[in-house]
């Protein structure tokens, strides 16, 4: 179990060692504010233990009288809480993720609220935290842009609020490539930004770090964690920026391609964004992973200048 994981499900465990607090604090508040309730808990308690010791002896017959009784005194509670204007739901447990109840585990799959806590350790510790607030739909600008490539770059943006917009519903891939500094990242990273405010959870690796987590995995080499490269696999959204700078083996190419095929066999999506044209991404890759992203992918090119120079002579 690797260190990132280890402090998140301590984490969960404070989470719920707090939960319970919480609830304790509030039993003991309506205890002292309701003493009648506190008495029908208290004989809940008692006539509970006399059925079960009845049922365990073979006597089932006599426990039925003491479970009407329980019935009885289940309704009176409910009535004592009512009139005293509780409301529903006060005294049970209240957690941070109802979903999982706190333990970051839906049936022995992690849960979207696990999941989310380890792709933002990994965005915090890469520093892309900070890069979001600057590089979002928010902060988009037309500006850089003129003429054809004006045009081309409204349609990819209107095509990437659209991916936002249908992601919870709708399987989606999509692959920007073009020259160096035309908005391949931003545009990434604008999804990035607004599906991660709406709670979903986003694993945004550069091609340099993704081989170096497979290398990690494939040849035993330190590095990676165990987390960060189940996320490659299950997380709801991958983000793969500048395919084609990494320099890996036969046997990490070919784990790319595990990782393209069993998410599109999940229905989750990928966005891939590189430099490279399309005739070079098929020289670089085999034509089984490239076919791939061409069957499976919204193709977008970006065109123009480097934006960044561009900002720099306004600046």
């Amino acid at each position: 179990m690797d260190t990132v994981y280890r402090e998140i499900m301590t984490g969960y465990e404070r989470q719920l060692a707090q939960d319970k607090r919480a609830q304790r604090k509030r039993v003991q508040e309506i205890h002292i504010r309701l003493p009648r309730y506190k008495e029908l808990e208290d004989l809940t308690a008692d006539l509970s233990a006399k059925a079960a010791i009845m049922a365990a002896s073979g006597r089932k017959d006599e426990a039925v009288p003491l479970l009407h009784e329980l019935n009885r005194i289940y309704d009176e509670k409910k009535k004592v809480l009512i009139d005293a204007g509780v409301p529903d739901g006060y005294l049970s447990l209240r957690y941070e993720c109802p979903d999982c109840k706190d333990t970051g585990y839906i049936s022995g799959k992690k849960c979207h609220c696990l999941m989310k806590k380890i792709v933002e350790h990994y965005y915090i510790k890469s520093g892309l935290y900070e890069k979001l607030q600057t590089e979002n739909f928010d902060t988009f600008s037309f500006d850089f842009f003129e003429g054809e490539e004006l045009e081309n770059i409204k349609e990819i943006y209107d095509a990437a609020r659209s991916f936002v917009a249908t992601f919870a519903d709708t399987y989606r891939n999509m692959l920007f490539y073009g020259s160096v500094g035309c908005g391949k990242s931003f545009m990434s990273n604008c999804i990035a930004k607004e599906l991660m405010d709406t709670g979903v959870a986003v694993t945004y690796v550069s091609a340099v770090r993704l081989f170096d987590i497979l290398s990690a995995h494939i040849f035993g080499k330190q590095g990676a964690s165990e987390a960060e490269y189940d996320m490659l696999f299950n997380c709801p959204l991958l983000i793969i920026d500048d395919l084609g700078t990494e320099i890996g083996s036969s046997a990490v190419s070919s784990e790319l391609f595990e990782i393209m095929n069993e998410r599109d066999l999940k229905s989750l999506s990928t966005i891939i964004s590189t430099n490279y044209s399309m005739a070079e991404l098929k020289d670089k890759y085999s034509d089984r992973s490239f076919s791939r992203l061409l069957g499976n992918y919204e193709i977008y090119r970006f065109s123009g200048d480097d934006i960044r120079l561009k900002k720099a002579e306004v600046s």
